[in-house]
Protein backbone atom coordinates (compact mmCIF):
# COMPACT_ATOMS: atom_id res chain seq x y z
CA UNK A 1 0.00 0.00 0.00
CA UNK A 2 1.32 3.72 -0.68
CA UNK A 3 -0.08 6.39 0.99
CA UNK A 4 0.51 10.04 -0.30
CA UNK A 5 0.41 12.75 1.43
CA UNK A 6 -0.08 16.45 0.52
CA UNK A 7 0.34 18.70 3.17
CA UNK A 8 1.00 22.50 4.14
CA UNK A 9 3.50 21.33 6.85
CA UNK A 10 5.05 17.81 5.87
CA UNK A 11 7.31 18.25 9.54
CA UNK A 12 4.25 17.40 10.99
CA UNK A 13 4.62 13.73 9.93
CA UNK A 14 7.97 13.25 10.32
CA UNK A 15 7.78 12.27 13.78
CA UNK A 16 4.66 10.56 14.23
CA UNK A 17 6.15 8.20 11.29
CA UNK A 18 9.01 7.31 13.46
CA UNK A 19 7.11 5.11 15.49
CA UNK A 20 4.80 2.48 16.61
CA UNK A 21 2.66 -0.44 13.88
CA UNK A 22 2.86 2.40 11.14
CA UNK A 23 7.14 2.76 11.63
CA UNK A 24 7.25 -1.32 11.36
CA UNK A 25 4.84 -1.40 8.66
CA UNK A 26 6.87 1.55 6.66
CA UNK A 27 10.57 -1.13 7.66
CA UNK A 28 8.98 -4.07 6.55
CA UNK A 29 7.33 -2.28 3.25
CA UNK A 30 4.49 -3.30 4.16
CA UNK A 31 3.19 0.53 3.54
CA UNK A 32 5.12 3.76 2.23
CA UNK A 33 4.27 6.55 2.52
CA UNK A 34 5.34 9.75 -0.10
CA UNK A 35 5.31 13.16 1.43
CA UNK A 36 4.82 16.17 -0.51
CA UNK A 37 4.15 19.72 0.29
CA UNK A 38 2.82 22.36 -1.41
CA UNK A 39 5.21 24.37 -1.05
CA UNK A 40 7.24 22.14 -3.46
CA UNK A 41 5.11 23.35 -6.42
CA UNK A 42 4.63 27.21 -5.85
CA UNK A 43 6.95 29.94 -7.94
CA UNK A 44 8.94 32.51 -6.12
CA UNK A 45 6.58 34.73 -3.66
CA UNK A 46 3.62 32.74 -4.72
CA UNK A 47 1.47 31.80 -1.75
CA UNK A 48 -1.04 28.58 -1.43
CA UNK A 49 -3.81 30.38 0.39
CA UNK A 50 -6.04 33.31 -0.89
CA UNK A 51 -9.18 35.46 0.49
CA UNK A 52 -12.36 34.24 -0.27
CA UNK A 53 -15.36 35.56 -2.30
CA UNK A 54 -18.09 36.68 -0.55
CA UNK A 55 -16.27 38.69 1.72
CA UNK A 56 -16.03 36.03 4.52
CA UNK A 57 -12.76 35.85 6.70
CA UNK A 58 -10.35 33.41 6.34
CA UNK A 59 -7.88 31.73 3.91
CA UNK A 60 -8.94 29.12 0.92
CA UNK A 61 -6.58 26.81 -0.46
CA UNK A 62 -5.98 27.80 -4.17
CA UNK A 63 -7.38 25.73 -7.06
CA UNK A 64 -4.68 26.68 -9.67
CA UNK A 65 -1.54 26.32 -7.66
CA UNK A 66 -2.35 22.81 -5.59
CA UNK A 67 -3.75 21.23 -8.48
CA UNK A 68 -0.09 21.38 -9.79
CA UNK A 69 0.73 19.33 -6.78
CA UNK A 70 -2.10 17.02 -7.23
CA UNK A 71 -1.63 16.86 -11.27
CA UNK A 72 2.17 15.44 -10.47
CA UNK A 73 1.45 12.87 -7.37
CA UNK A 74 -1.32 11.64 -10.00
CA UNK A 75 1.48 11.48 -12.92
CA UNK A 76 3.67 9.79 -10.61
CA UNK A 77 0.19 7.05 -9.35
CA UNK A 78 -1.69 6.67 -12.17
CA UNK A 79 -4.13 4.77 -9.97
CA UNK A 80 -4.17 6.36 -6.80
CA UNK A 81 -7.76 7.12 -4.92
CA UNK A 82 -7.56 10.68 -3.99
CA UNK A 83 -9.22 11.76 -0.61
CA UNK A 84 -9.57 15.02 0.82
CA UNK A 85 -9.69 15.34 4.79
CA UNK A 86 -12.33 18.02 5.45
CA UNK A 87 -15.13 18.01 7.97
CA UNK A 88 -18.00 17.95 5.35
CA UNK A 89 -16.82 14.86 4.39
CA UNK A 90 -17.59 10.99 5.24
CA UNK A 91 -17.46 9.63 8.45
CA UNK A 92 -14.48 7.34 8.98
CA UNK A 93 -15.37 4.01 10.79
CA UNK A 94 -13.99 0.66 10.40
CA UNK A 95 -16.16 -0.88 8.22
CA UNK A 96 -14.82 2.13 5.32
CA UNK A 97 -11.47 1.69 7.14
CA UNK A 98 -11.21 -1.99 5.79
CA UNK A 99 -12.14 -1.14 2.32
CA UNK A 100 -9.87 1.66 2.06
CA UNK A 101 -7.35 -1.15 3.26
CA UNK A 102 -7.85 -2.98 -0.30
CA UNK A 103 -6.74 0.13 -2.25
CA UNK A 104 -3.36 0.19 -3.55
CA UNK A 105 -2.43 3.98 -3.70
CA UNK A 106 -4.35 6.42 -1.15
CA UNK A 107 -3.40 10.56 -1.82
CA UNK A 108 -4.53 12.27 1.36
CA UNK A 109 -4.96 15.86 0.34
CA UNK A 110 -4.75 18.09 3.76
CA UNK A 111 -5.93 21.32 4.45
CA UNK A 112 -5.41 24.19 6.17
CA UNK A 113 -7.40 27.60 6.88
CA UNK A 114 -10.54 28.00 5.90
CA UNK A 115 -10.52 24.52 3.60
CA UNK A 116 -9.95 23.88 -0.34
CA UNK A 117 -11.35 25.78 -3.25
CA UNK A 118 -15.01 23.92 -4.19
CA UNK A 119 -13.29 22.96 -7.20
CA UNK A 120 -10.52 20.90 -6.12
CA UNK A 121 -13.04 18.88 -4.87
CA UNK A 122 -15.25 18.53 -7.69
CA UNK A 123 -12.34 17.53 -10.19
CA UNK A 124 -10.15 15.57 -7.92
CA UNK A 125 -12.10 14.08 -5.22
CA UNK A 126 -12.33 10.20 -5.20
CA UNK A 127 -13.68 10.46 -1.27
CA UNK A 128 -14.38 13.74 0.98
CA UNK A 129 -13.16 12.19 4.56
CA UNK A 130 -13.93 13.61 7.88
CA UNK A 131 -12.76 11.40 11.08
CA UNK A 132 -15.73 12.92 13.71
CA UNK A 133 -17.92 16.00 14.11
CA UNK A 134 -15.72 18.52 15.15
CA UNK A 135 -13.01 21.14 13.87
CA UNK A 136 -8.80 21.14 14.06
CA UNK A 137 -6.73 23.23 12.59
CA UNK A 138 -6.19 21.29 10.08
CA UNK A 139 -6.57 17.92 8.06
CA UNK A 140 -2.44 16.74 9.35
CA UNK A 141 -4.02 14.86 12.28
CA UNK A 142 -6.71 13.37 10.07
CA UNK A 143 -4.86 12.26 7.45
CA UNK A 144 -2.26 10.46 10.56
CA UNK A 145 -5.40 9.05 11.43
CA UNK A 146 -6.45 7.26 8.52
CA UNK A 147 -3.21 5.77 8.00
CA UNK A 148 -2.89 4.77 10.96
CA UNK A 149 -6.13 2.59 10.40
CA UNK A 150 -5.85 1.51 7.49
CA UNK A 151 -2.60 0.47 7.96
CA UNK A 152 -3.85 -1.71 11.03
CA UNK A 153 -6.05 -3.50 7.88
CA UNK A 154 -3.76 -4.58 5.75
CA UNK A 155 -2.74 -8.42 6.42
CA UNK A 156 0.57 -8.33 8.19
CA UNK A 157 1.16 -4.96 9.81
CA UNK A 158 -0.02 -5.89 12.78
CA UNK A 159 1.50 -9.09 14.41
CA UNK A 160 -1.28 -11.35 15.66
CA UNK A 161 -4.36 -10.98 12.97
CA UNK A 162 -6.43 -12.12 15.73
CA UNK A 163 -5.62 -8.77 17.77
CA UNK A 164 -7.20 -6.94 14.46
CA UNK A 165 -10.03 -8.84 15.02
CA UNK A 166 -10.90 -8.57 18.32
CA UNK A 167 -10.35 -5.00 18.15
CA UNK A 168 -13.02 -2.40 19.09
CA UNK A 169 -15.58 -1.57 16.50
CA UNK A 170 -15.01 -4.91 14.96
CA UNK A 171 -18.98 -6.26 14.10
CA UNK A 172 -19.65 -2.63 15.46
CA UNK A 173 -18.65 -3.80 18.88
CA UNK A 174 -16.97 -1.80 21.41
CA UNK A 175 -14.34 -4.17 23.24
CA UNK A 176 -14.76 -6.11 26.23
CA UNK A 177 -13.01 -4.96 29.45
CA UNK A 178 -9.58 -5.64 29.44
CA UNK A 179 -7.19 -6.87 32.71
CA UNK A 180 -3.48 -7.90 33.67
CA UNK A 181 -1.42 -7.95 36.95
CA UNK A 182 -1.50 -8.12 39.71
CA UNK A 183 -4.73 -10.24 40.38
CA UNK A 184 -5.36 -8.37 43.68
CA UNK A 185 -4.44 -4.33 43.96
CA UNK A 186 -6.06 -2.49 46.97
CA UNK A 187 -9.16 -4.37 47.24
CA UNK A 188 -9.74 -4.95 42.86
CA UNK A 189 -9.73 -8.00 41.97
CA UNK A 190 -9.96 -9.39 38.40
CA UNK A 191 -12.88 -11.34 37.69
CA UNK A 192 -11.99 -14.84 38.78
CA UNK A 193 -13.81 -16.23 35.42
CA UNK A 194 -10.55 -14.48 33.71
CA UNK A 195 -7.53 -16.36 35.62
CA UNK A 196 -9.97 -19.70 35.47
CA UNK A 197 -8.38 -21.42 32.40
CA UNK A 198 -12.32 -22.29 31.41
CA UNK A 199 -11.40 -20.62 28.01
CA UNK A 200 -15.45 -21.27 26.84
CA UNK A 201 -16.51 -19.38 30.06
CA UNK A 202 -13.92 -16.53 29.18
CA UNK A 203 -15.06 -16.19 26.06
CA UNK A 204 -18.38 -15.94 27.36
CA UNK A 205 -17.64 -13.45 30.01
CA UNK A 206 -15.98 -11.07 27.54
CA UNK A 207 -18.87 -11.21 24.91
CA UNK A 208 -20.70 -9.95 27.40
CA UNK A 209 -18.82 -7.93 28.89
CA UNK A 210 -18.57 -6.26 25.04
CA UNK A 211 -22.18 -6.19 24.81
CA UNK A 212 -22.85 -4.35 28.01
CA UNK A 213 -20.27 -1.89 27.63
CA UNK A 214 -21.75 -1.07 24.19
CA UNK A 215 -25.14 -1.12 25.56
CA UNK A 216 -24.11 1.44 27.70
CA UNK A 217 -22.17 3.73 26.24
CA UNK A 218 -22.73 3.44 22.44
CA UNK A 219 -26.51 1.80 21.89
CA UNK A 220 -26.46 3.12 18.47
CA UNK A 221 -23.70 0.49 17.34
CA UNK A 222 -26.02 -2.27 18.20
CA UNK A 223 -28.01 -1.39 15.56
CA UNK A 224 -25.74 -2.57 13.11
CA UNK A 225 -23.93 -5.49 15.31
CA UNK A 226 -24.31 -9.18 14.76
CA UNK A 227 -25.87 -10.07 17.64
CA UNK A 228 -28.61 -13.37 18.72
CA UNK A 229 -31.67 -13.75 19.86
CA UNK A 230 -30.51 -14.43 23.47
CA UNK A 231 -28.29 -11.39 23.49
CA UNK A 232 -30.92 -9.61 22.60
CA UNK A 233 -33.39 -10.24 24.71
CA UNK A 234 -30.62 -9.99 27.89
CA UNK A 235 -29.95 -6.23 26.47
CA UNK A 236 -33.02 -5.34 26.49
CA UNK A 237 -33.76 -6.82 30.05
CA UNK A 238 -30.94 -4.74 31.04
CA UNK A 239 -32.46 -1.57 29.14
CA UNK A 240 -35.97 -2.20 31.25
CA UNK A 241 -34.23 -2.02 34.03
CA UNK A 242 -32.37 0.97 33.77
CA UNK A 243 -34.97 3.20 32.34
CA UNK A 244 -36.36 6.12 33.29
CA UNK A 245 -39.75 4.82 34.31
CA UNK A 246 -40.85 8.72 34.52
CA UNK A 247 -42.39 8.90 31.28
CA UNK A 248 -46.54 10.22 31.23
CA UNK A 249 -48.63 10.61 27.97
CA UNK A 250 -51.35 12.76 27.38
CA UNK A 251 -54.25 13.12 24.99
CA UNK A 252 -55.50 16.70 25.04
CA UNK A 253 -59.29 17.21 24.04
CA UNK A 254 -58.90 20.62 25.17
CA UNK A 255 -57.91 23.59 24.57
CA UNK A 256 -57.01 22.74 20.95
CA UNK A 257 -57.55 24.88 17.70
CA UNK A 258 -59.70 24.21 14.92
CA UNK A 259 -58.22 24.90 11.20
CA UNK A 260 -58.59 28.38 11.93
CA UNK A 261 -57.10 29.04 14.81
CA UNK A 262 -60.17 29.09 17.07
CA UNK A 263 -59.73 27.07 20.76
CA UNK A 264 -62.23 24.21 20.32
CA UNK A 265 -63.02 21.05 22.20
CA UNK A 266 -62.72 17.84 20.02
CA UNK A 267 -64.82 14.52 20.63
CA UNK A 268 -63.12 11.54 21.87
CA UNK A 269 -62.06 9.03 19.19
CA UNK A 270 -62.92 5.27 20.37
CA UNK A 271 -59.68 4.04 18.49
CA UNK A 272 -57.34 6.92 20.41
CA UNK A 273 -57.84 5.06 23.51
CA UNK A 274 -56.80 1.47 23.46
CA UNK A 275 -54.01 2.33 20.48
CA UNK A 276 -52.28 4.78 22.21
CA UNK A 277 -52.53 2.60 25.23
CA UNK A 278 -50.85 -0.07 23.45
CA UNK A 279 -47.99 2.19 22.28
CA UNK A 280 -47.54 3.43 25.93
CA UNK A 281 -47.72 0.14 27.30
CA UNK A 282 -44.76 -0.71 24.25
CA UNK A 283 -42.35 2.10 24.97
CA UNK A 284 -43.00 1.47 28.69
CA UNK A 285 -44.82 4.89 29.49
CA UNK A 286 -45.89 4.77 33.43
CA UNK A 287 -49.45 6.60 32.37
CA UNK A 288 -51.70 7.90 30.12
CA UNK A 289 -54.02 10.23 30.18
CA UNK A 290 -57.17 11.27 28.38
CA UNK A 291 -58.65 14.44 29.05
CA UNK A 292 -61.36 16.01 28.27
CA UNK A 293 -63.61 18.62 29.80
CA UNK A 294 -67.16 17.47 29.42
CA UNK A 295 -68.36 14.70 31.39
CA UNK A 296 -70.65 12.78 28.92
CA UNK A 297 -67.34 12.50 26.94
CA UNK A 298 -65.36 11.48 30.49
CA UNK A 299 -67.99 8.72 30.84
CA UNK A 300 -68.01 7.13 27.35
CA UNK A 301 -64.05 7.04 27.65
CA UNK A 302 -64.49 5.38 30.84
CA UNK A 303 -67.57 3.17 29.46
CA UNK A 304 -65.14 2.00 26.44
CA UNK A 305 -62.06 1.20 29.15
CA UNK A 306 -64.19 -1.05 31.03
CA UNK A 307 -65.46 -2.84 28.12
CA UNK A 308 -62.06 -3.49 27.79
CA UNK A 309 -60.97 -4.89 30.89
CA UNK A 310 -64.51 -6.73 31.54
CA UNK A 311 -64.35 -8.45 28.11
CA UNK A 312 -64.74 -11.88 27.50
CA UNK A 313 -61.64 -11.42 25.48
CA UNK A 314 -59.39 -10.22 28.12
CA UNK A 315 -59.58 -13.45 29.86
CA UNK A 316 -57.69 -15.18 27.26
CA UNK A 317 -54.48 -13.97 28.39
CA UNK A 318 -53.73 -11.78 25.27
CA UNK A 319 -51.75 -9.27 26.76
CA UNK A 320 -52.34 -6.21 24.76
CA UNK A 321 -55.45 -5.39 27.02
CA UNK A 322 -53.04 -4.97 29.68
CA UNK A 323 -52.34 -1.42 28.18
CA UNK A 324 -55.81 -0.06 29.29
CA UNK A 325 -54.75 -0.48 33.15
CA UNK A 326 -52.53 2.58 32.02
CA UNK A 327 -54.97 4.72 31.28
CA UNK A 328 -56.17 7.79 33.50
CA UNK A 329 -59.47 10.18 32.44
CA UNK A 330 -59.02 13.50 33.93
CA UNK A 331 -60.93 16.98 33.19
CA UNK A 332 -57.74 18.81 31.96
CA UNK A 333 -53.83 18.81 31.69
CA UNK A 334 -53.73 20.53 34.94
CA UNK A 335 -55.00 17.47 36.63
CA UNK A 336 -52.99 15.03 34.95
CA UNK A 337 -49.68 17.37 36.29
CA UNK A 338 -51.69 17.07 39.07
CA UNK A 339 -51.68 13.57 39.66
CA UNK A 340 -48.21 12.60 38.38
CA UNK A 341 -47.26 15.57 41.36
CA UNK A 342 -48.58 13.26 43.91
CA UNK A 343 -46.47 10.55 42.42
CA UNK A 344 -43.23 12.49 42.59
CA UNK A 345 -43.71 15.17 44.74
CA UNK A 346 -42.48 17.38 41.91
CA UNK A 347 -44.38 19.09 38.50
CA UNK A 348 -43.56 17.24 35.52
CA UNK A 349 -41.25 18.82 32.67
CA UNK A 350 -44.01 19.59 29.99
CA UNK A 351 -43.25 18.55 26.53
CA UNK A 352 -45.35 18.87 23.70
CA UNK A 353 -46.29 17.54 20.42
CA UNK A 354 -47.11 20.25 16.71
CA UNK A 355 -47.06 19.22 13.66
CA UNK A 356 -45.76 23.04 12.58
CA UNK A 357 -41.88 23.64 12.01
CA UNK A 358 -41.76 26.36 15.02
CA UNK A 359 -38.43 28.57 16.80
CA UNK A 360 -36.50 26.70 19.44
CA UNK A 361 -37.98 23.30 18.99
CA UNK A 362 -36.36 20.30 20.19
CA UNK A 363 -34.93 17.33 18.23
CA UNK A 364 -35.25 13.71 18.92
CA UNK A 365 -31.22 12.76 20.45
CA UNK A 366 -31.30 16.09 22.10
CA UNK A 367 -34.89 15.64 24.02
CA UNK A 368 -33.71 11.37 24.61
CA UNK A 369 -30.54 12.53 26.44
CA UNK A 370 -32.16 15.43 28.55
CA UNK A 371 -34.29 12.48 30.03
CA UNK A 372 -31.44 10.55 30.51
CA UNK A 373 -30.14 12.66 32.62
CA UNK A 374 -32.58 14.42 34.78
CA UNK A 375 -34.73 12.38 37.41
CA UNK A 376 -37.83 15.13 37.02
CA UNK A 377 -40.46 13.13 35.43
CA UNK A 378 -42.15 14.35 32.23
CA UNK A 379 -45.43 14.75 30.55
CA UNK A 380 -45.86 15.13 26.53
CA UNK A 381 -48.41 16.43 25.26
CA UNK A 382 -50.13 15.48 22.31
CA UNK A 383 -53.02 17.45 21.03
CA UNK A 384 -56.10 16.27 18.63
CA UNK A 385 -57.85 18.58 16.15
CA UNK A 386 -55.52 21.08 14.41
CA UNK A 387 -53.28 20.89 17.92
CA UNK A 388 -52.34 22.29 20.68
CA UNK A 389 -53.15 26.10 21.72
CA UNK A 390 -50.24 28.65 21.45
CA UNK A 391 -51.33 29.05 25.11
CA UNK A 392 -50.09 25.85 25.81
CA UNK A 393 -47.35 25.61 23.71
CA UNK A 394 -45.79 28.65 25.04
CA UNK A 395 -45.93 26.99 28.03
CA UNK A 396 -44.41 24.05 28.06
CA UNK A 397 -40.45 23.42 29.02
CA UNK A 398 -40.23 21.53 25.39
CA UNK A 399 -41.70 22.01 22.08
CA UNK A 400 -40.60 18.74 20.00
CA UNK A 401 -39.85 18.52 16.56
CA UNK A 402 -42.89 17.10 14.49
CA UNK A 403 -42.79 13.79 12.61
CA UNK A 404 -43.46 13.65 8.67
CA UNK A 405 -41.99 13.11 5.56
CA UNK A 406 -40.19 15.13 2.75
CA UNK A 407 -43.80 16.50 1.57
CA UNK A 408 -45.76 19.24 2.44
CA UNK A 409 -48.52 17.48 3.53
CA UNK A 410 -48.25 16.26 7.01
CA UNK A 411 -51.89 15.17 8.74
CA UNK A 412 -50.57 12.21 10.19
CA UNK A 413 -53.51 10.50 13.10
CA UNK A 414 -52.44 11.63 16.46
CA UNK A 415 -52.49 7.53 16.63
CA UNK A 416 -49.64 7.21 14.29
CA UNK A 417 -47.40 10.32 15.64
CA UNK A 418 -47.64 8.36 19.38
CA UNK A 419 -46.40 5.49 18.07
CA UNK A 420 -43.53 7.38 15.77
CA UNK A 421 -42.69 9.75 18.48
CA UNK A 422 -42.57 6.92 21.27
CA UNK A 423 -40.39 4.59 19.22
CA UNK A 424 -37.73 7.32 18.20
CA UNK A 425 -37.16 8.23 21.53
CA UNK A 426 -37.80 4.89 23.50
CA UNK A 427 -37.35 2.58 20.74
CA UNK A 428 -35.19 -0.65 20.90
CA UNK A 429 -32.68 0.00 17.70
CA UNK A 430 -31.02 -3.68 17.61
Amino acid sequence: MIFNVLTVFRELYMSPLKYGIVSKAIKTKKIKINLYSYGDFLKEKERIDDSQYGGDSGMVITYDKASRAIDKIKKNNPETTIVFLSPKGKLLNNKLAIELSKKRNITLVSGRYEGFDQRLIDNYADLELSIGDYILSGGDISALAVIDSVSRMIDGVVGKRESVIKETFQNSLLKNSVYTRPISFKKNRVPKVLSSGNHKKINEFNRSSSLNLTLNRREDLLEKANINIQERDELKKIKVKNNNSNIYLALVHYPIQNKKGEIIKTSLTNLDIQDIARSCKTYGIKKYYITHPVKEQRKLAESVINYWEDSEINRTENTKHDAIKLIEVTKSIKDAIRSIRLIHNKKPKIVATDARIMHNMVNYPELKEIIELEDSPFLILFGTGWGLTKEVLQNADYILKPVGGYDNYNHLSVRSAVAIILDRLFGCKF
